[in-house]
Order: C-alpha cells, then structure tokens, then sequence
C-alpha cells in the first residue's frame, strides 16, 4: 500500500500547497491552535484550548492529565526537578486521578542525580521527542471530526487511489502508476493476450503445466511419459529446456512444485509418485503407497513433506528424505485436492460423488459442500479465502469460504470461546460467482482452471474448443478468449510473480506462453531481439469470439 503513497507524493504536495494559499481551513482554528501548542511544548496554551474542543468533563480531565505527565516528564529529562515536582503536587495531585500512574511518577523523582534523566523520562514513554505521541493519544480521546488525525489526509488519498484500482477490471501490474490528476485505467493490453513463445518439445498431448514459485520455471506434464522444467525469460516469454525427466511408467497426470522450487513431483498413471531435484534434474525418490493412478499432489509450507491423493481412496503423507510419515482412508476417490497458503487448510475434490471436502488440519475436522457437476480440478486462493472448481461441464464455480475458515488454531479457539459457530459447520451452500466456457457443453476430459494476476482477481479456465478463456473474479465479466491451439486445453498457468505472463497446455502437443502486449514494450521486449515468428496477438475481446 506504500507504492501509490510514493508515486503521488509530489502531487500531494502541490494540492497541499494549494490548499494553503486558498486559506482553506482542514479543521477548525482552535483545534489547529491546541495541535501547534502541544507539538511546541505550549503546556498552558493547550490546556487553555482543550475545553474548546469537546463538553465532555471526562474527556477534558484525561487529556489534562495526560498534557502534565508529558510536562511533568519533559521537566525531569531537562533536569528541572523543582519545576517538575511542581507540576507533580500543584497540578497532577489535586485532580485527585490516576493515583497510581502518580505513584510511579513520583518514583522517577528518587533515581539518583547523576543519572541520565532521558532515560529516566523514558521509563513512562515521555521526553521532547514523545509529543507526536502525545499529540496521537489526545486524537484518540476527541472526536475525530474536530481534530484531523495526523496523517489522514494521506489515508483518504491511498483509500482513493486503491478504490480506482479495484474498480478497473484490466488492472494487472504490481507497480501502476497512479496520479492524483487523473483517474487511473489500464487498458487490455495489460493482461497476458499475445503468444509470445509455443514450446513444442513433448510428442504426446500436454495434461498439465505449472509455473514455479520464482516465476522462472515452468514445468508440463505428458502422456508421453515425460515431464520437462523449462527455463522461462520473465521480460518475453521465451523458453528454453532445461531438464527433461523421461523416467515415468505411464502418462503424467499431474506437477508440484515445492514452496522453495527445489524439488518437482510428478503423479503418474503407473500408480508412482515421483520427487525430482530440480537443479540436477535427477530423481531422489520413487514412492509406491497407491494402489492406482496418483492424481494429485500438494506441499505443506514447510518444503519438506507433501501429501497424495488418487482414485485409490488413499490420502498419504510423506517426506523429502523418502519416508512414509502417515496415510488416511478417505471414504471416497480423490481426483483433485488443493492445500491453502499457510498450510491450514485440506480440500478434495471427489469427481464422481460430486462433492468438495474441507479439512482443517489442525484438528482434522472436516465440512462438505455439495458441487452439482463432476468435479475436473480444484484451487485455493493463497489466503485459503476463495475456492475453484471446474466442473466437466464447462462450468468455473468460485466459492467463498470466508475469512475465518482458515484461521489459526489460537484464533479460532478464540472466536470459538467467544460463541461464535465453528466455521465448518456454515460452509456455504452456493457459489459466489459461475464462469461459463464454450457455451456449458458438457466435456469428456479433465481440465484445470486457476486464479491469477496481481492479487489473484482474475480466473483462467481452458476448455474443449481449444481456447484459453479469461474472466474478472468479482465481476464474473468474460474479458477475452485466447485463441491458437487447435486441440484441448487441458490446463492454464498464471505466473505468481510476472502478472503480465500465462501458460497453457493442450492436446496439440503444444504450450503456449501469453504476455501483455504493454509488459512486452515495457520490457523492452523488441530490443532484446524478440521474435514473435507470426504468432501474432490472438485475444478475442468479448462480443468478437
């Protein structure tokens, strides 16, 4: 939030200034008259001006007392304790309150002489330099609409600009430039619509893709057999293979990377879930717990254990080092699961039984909700707020779970003790939010939609007409639809740390890389020697697919 603060502090200036030689008054005389006596040290002009600025006898009588402790205070750091211990028995002491933070004012006057008087002073939090402090706790005792808090003016600006951000639905940058002259607007040029690089190394069709951590990694996953990490340039798109991982016994289903990107897994049709090193591109382990196909994968935050799931009805827990740690029998086959950003929170998704099941792993009570389609894929939002699912009829459900479903187990127990229900027993009963790909047509393949962009607010879906399909979060707006495949999309990848790049695997063998046509010129895409080779830009606003 310090980024829009920064980028309009010059413009904040100006208006400042202007306001000043306009004579325009941000609050009343007298409220500006006690603000300059404290910050100056004007103990007696404050106290003149504070009964002007409210009725409350209880009000005035603590802001009293808390202007003489800081002169009581301020007294004592100059050495003067004659005047202080004055303060402390003609002023304090017949106001006949706070009698025991006196007692421990009265105490400093006993630190020897020779001691340093600032740190004594200090020892109550007073001192010359604490009066902006002061100045803050006597805001805090007065109405806000008399005596403008210290900084508010700023507030309100960032309040203003950061609204006309959220309201812009192509906004897609982690560093846009806003100014208080003019409204802010990205255009569409700001989301990933140009195929900037289509890596055609696999010769089977590509089932998934994700894109590491760091942004600088892609990884796909095959019917080949084979799983590739590319090396991806941030500022245009381009990819270079950097390891291809051939030992698989069957089609690859499905990649996770580790939260630090150094070590891959890869979910297998021959019942194998693989741990890849991915500097070396060696294999460090080959784990046989499932009985079937392993279809997904997930990591706890801590980069050293991971849990699988698969039709097998098992959910296995395992480490880095090659061990068992732990296994569940889940009542019902897993196709895809989805573990939030802190670790706290487990969902499955059971494809066939059409149902969502929500895990706190804290304590390993469960909730449900009930989907109203085959499931395809599920995703979490970081936060463990927001959830996804694809449904086999071209259908992206978002769901939301609330802020407390994820909490902490001290904030829970918490909320808990405070009467409130637990959170998992008010899961929600519908979807926030559809989004709608190839006119709902019911699809025969597992396909896999996301979130992405800057602060996750858009969601990206492929879909069986072979197109990349975009749409605002919170609005549930189509914004575009990418067009270049020409078999299934099975699955999107929004880069968590270059906002302006997309991935997307197909059944045509291919990947395809999108950027933001402004990232591209930003990024001084042309110079560094770009070469589009004819792929040219295949968005297709809403209204001309």
């Amino acid at each position: 939030s310090s980024a829009p603060l920064a980028a309009c502090a010059f413009h904040l200036c100006l208006y400042l200034n202007a306001v000043a030689l306009q004579g325009i008054q941000m609050q009343p005389q007298h409220a500006s008259d006690f603000q300059r006596a404290v910050v100056t040290g004007d103990w007696s002009g404050a106290l003149v001006v504070l009964p002007k600025l409210t009725s409350s006898e209880e009000v005035v009588s603590n802001s009293t007392f808390l202007i003489l402790q800081q002169k009581y205070l301020e007294a004592l750091e100059c050495q003067d304790y004659p005047g202080a211990l004055a303060v402390l028995r003609t002023e304090m002491a017949p106001m006949r309150i706070n009698e025991h933070q006196l007692h421990h004012l009265a105490g400093l006057l006993l630190c020897p002489a020779g001691g340093d008087a600032a740190v004594r002073s200090a020892w109550l939090g007073g001192g010359v330099g604490t009066r902006n402090d002061l100045l803050a706790a006597l805001q805090a005792q007065l109405p806000p609409a008399l005596l403008t808090p210290d900084g508010r003016l700023e507030q309100l600006i960032e309040q203003a600009l950061l609204a006309q951000v959220s309201r812009c639905q192509y906004h897609n940058s982690i560093d846009a430039q806003l100014s208080l002259f003019a409204d802010y607007q990205a255009g569409v040029d700001s989301l990933p619509s140009q195929c900037a690089a289509v890596p055609e190394q696999h010769s089977n069709e590509v089932w998934h893709i994700a894109f590491s951590h760091s942004g600088k990694l892609l990884a796909s996953a095959s019917k080949d057999r084979s799983v590739i990490i590319w090396q991806v340039c941030p500022s245009t798109g381009q990819c270079s293979l950097r390891h291809k991982l051939s030992n698989h016994g069957g089609p690859v289903l499905y990649v996770a990377w580790s939260p630090r990107d150094d070590f891959l897994l890869s979910c297998c049709e021959d019942g194998k879930l693989r741990l890849w090193d991915t500097a070396t591109g060696s294999l460090r382990h080959s784990f046989s717990h499932h009985r079937d196909t392993v279809s997904t994968a997930a990591w706890l935050p801590d980069g050293q254990r991971f849990l699988s799931a698969g039709p097998d009805k098992l959910l296995v827990m395992a480490d880095v080092e090659g061990r068992e740690l732990s296994r569940w029998k889940r009542p019902l086959a897993v196709q895809d699961m989805a573990l939030s950003g802190d670790g706290g929170l487990l969902v499955l998704g059971c494809s066939s039984d059409r149902l969502l099941q929500i895990i706190r792993m804290s304590d390993q009570v469960e909730g449900s909700i009930q989907e109203e389609e085959p499931l395809t894929s599920v995703v979490l939002s970081h936060d463990g707020r927001y959830l996804l699912t694809n449904l086999q009829c071209h259908t992206v459900h978002l769901w939301d779970l609330g802020s407390t479903l994820g909490s902490s187990p001290s904030d829970l127990a918490a909320a808990l003790d405070h009467g409130e229900p637990d959170p998992l027993t008010a899961l929600p009963t519908a979807p926030v939010m559809q989004y709608t790909a190839n006119a709902g047509r019911q699809g025969r393949f597992v396909l896999r939609s996301g979130f992405g962009g800057s602060d996750g607010r858009f969601v990206v879906a492929g879909s069986e007409d072979c197109k990349v399909y975009l749409w605002h979060r919170d609005s549930g707006d189509c914004l575009m639809t990418l067009e270049g495949h020409t078999g299934t999309v099975n699955a999107v990848s929004w880069n968590p740390a270059y906002p302006a790049m997309l991935a997307s695997a197909s059944d045509d063998k291919t990947i395809r890389i999108w950027m933001a046509p402004a990232s591209l010129r930003r990024g001084q895409g042309h110079q560094d020697g770009l070469a589009l080779r004819g792929f040219g830009s295949a968005a297709s606003p809403l209204g001309q697919v």
